[in-house]
C-alpha cells in the first residue's frame, strides 16, 4: 500500500505552492520549491518528525528560490537555472523585491533522468520555455511543473530567457503527451489534470487544436 502524503502550502507575497511529499512509514521526506515563509513547512516537518532528503527546484526565480538562505537543506537545480541563483536580474529580485538576493550556497545540478532520493523514484523532465532550466518532476500520477503550465494558462514568457516557442514545445512534447489521469500541480493556482487542460486550456486548444 502506497504511503506517499502530499502537503500543499500557497506560500508568500507571490503566493506560490510549496509542495512537501513525505512517506508515513520511514518519514522520508522532500520539498519542492522555496518559497519565502518556508519556515511554515520546516514547523510542519518538526512536529511530523520528518527527514528531509533534499530541495528539489521546478526553476530559478525568486518566488520559487527565496526561502532558500533560511534552510540548510540540500537542494537540486537544473544546470541552465544555476546562474539565476547569483543573479538578481535573473532571477527577477532586482526588479521586484527591495533588496537584491542571492543564493549563498552552492546547488546540487539536475539531469534529465530518474532520481532516487530515500523511498521515491522521482522522474526528472526537462520543460525549458519560462527559463531555460525549468523542469517537471513526475511521481507516479503526479507531476510538479513549476510555471510551465497552469490551470487555463501557461508560464509567462516575458522574462529574461523566456520564450514562448520553446514552453510551448516543452508542455506539447514532455506533458501533454503523458497519460491523462495525471495531476499537474502547478507553481501558483488550483491544481488541475492533463485531460482537462487539453480540453479546455486556450493556449493548448488554440496550438494543438486538442478539442474534441
Amino acid at each position: 500500500m502506497d504511503r506517499t502524503i502530499l502537503k500543499s502550502f500557497s506560500l508568500g507575497s507571490f503566493f506560490t505552492n510549496c509542495y512537501l511529499l513525505f512517506n508515513e512509514d520511514t518519514k522520508d521526506a522532500i520539498i519542492i520549491d522555496a518559497p519565502e515563509d518556508i519556515l511554515t513547512v520546516c514547523s510542519y516537518i518538526k512536529d511530523n518528525n520528518l527527514k528531509v532528503h533534499c530541495v528539489m527546484l521546478t526553476h530559478g526565480h525568486i518566488d520559487h528560490i527565496k526561502g532558500l538562505n533560511q534552510i540548510e537543506f540540500p537542494f537540486y537545480i537544473h544546470r541552465e537555472d544555476r546562474k539565476f541563483l547569483v543573479s538578481p536580474g535573473l532571477n527577477l529580485s532586482s526588479l521586484l523585491l527591495e533588496e537584491p538576493f542571492k543564493v549563498g550556497r552552492l546547488p546540487l545540478l539536475l539531469n534529465e533522468k530518474i532520481l532516487r532520493l530515500g523511498s521515491f523514484e522521482i522522474e526528472v523532465i526537462h520543460t525549458p520555455g519560462h527559463t531555460p532550466g525549468s523542469v517537471s518532476f513526475k511521481l507516479r500520477d503526479w507531476l510538479f511543473c513549476g510555471d510551465t503550465l497552469f490551470f487555463d494558462s501557461i508560464g509567462r514568457v516575458d522574462l529574461p530567457y523566456a520564450s514562448y516557442p520553446v514552453l510551448i514545445s516543452s508542455i506539447k512534447e514532455k506533458i501533454v503527451s503523458l497519460k491523462d489521469q495525471i495531476l499537474v500541480f502547478p507553481g501558483h493556482g488550483p491544481s488541475t489534470t492533463i485531460k482537462r487542460e487539453k480540453e479546455f486550456n486556450p493556449f493548448l486548444v488554440s496550438d494543438f487544436n486538442l478539442r474534441k
